[in-house]
């Protein structure tokens, strides 16, 4: 379903009736290597700083450095983990949000 979901038309900046052009979610390239190390549901803040701090994976051609995670994006990740008992879940919209700016 997930997939479907992520190819759907919606996604696509172009569409035909023959044809489609979609774009890849780079947010997806950094939730798989996440998704890889963590290897749960759930994961601690300071776990998820860490993966993404020296993350391998890169979003863009043009940078080459690791992203970089700034004082409010570090507080909001807490804040994720405060409302779910120590925890942040990478599947959830929140996280997803959060990875959006990172």
């Amino acid at each position: 379903i997930i997939p479907n979901y992520i190819q759907a038309a919606s996604n696509c900046i172009v569409s035909g009736q023959h044809y489609l052009v979609c774009c890849v979610n780079d947010c997806e390239v950094m939730l798989d290597e996440i998704e890889r190390k963590v290897a749960a549901p759930t994961a601690r803040p300071e776990d998820i700083l860490a993966i993404v701090g020296n993350m391998s994976s890169h979003v863009t051609v043009d940078d080459d450095q690791p992203p970089h995670i700034d004082a409010s994006l570090r507080s909001q990740l807490a804040q994720i983990s405060e409302a779910h008992s120590g925890e942040v879940p990478i599947h959830g919209r929140l996280f997803a949000q959060w990875l959006h700016y990172v």
